[in-house]
């Protein structure tokens, strides 16, 4: 690809650094918009707490609290903001997700 050259962004008298990667409200956003980044964090977050969840299984907990566990911790984090990225992600992305779920 060819490396663009863009006008400085300039604020108040102040330039605003060009960056790959920012999180926003939880979101990581990357500076060609795509969502591969933050679906990548969602697993990895998912996978330690399912890692956790399974812990609280070999202690045999209740079914209904490892439910609300998963729901709380996991269930959650995934399904939070989806409605902003998962219609723009990628197939790989999906499976990624659907693998932890």
């Amino acid at each position: 690809m060819q490396e663009r050259n863009y006008q400085p962004l300039i604020i108040n008298g102040t330039p605003v650094e060009r960056v790959d990667s920012f999180q926003y409200l939880g979101i990581h956003i990357t500076q060609d918009l795509s969502w591969s980044c933050h679906v990548n964090t969602l697993v990895k977050k998912a996978w330690q707490r399912l890692f956790h969840l399974r812990r609280l299984k070999e202690f045999k907990l209740p079914s209904k609290v490892l439910k609300t566990f998963y729901t709380c911790t996991i269930e959650s984090s995934l399904t939070g903001s989806i409605t902003a990225w998962f219609g723009n992600s990628t197939k790989q992305d999906r499976q990624a997700l659907q693998r932890v779920v």
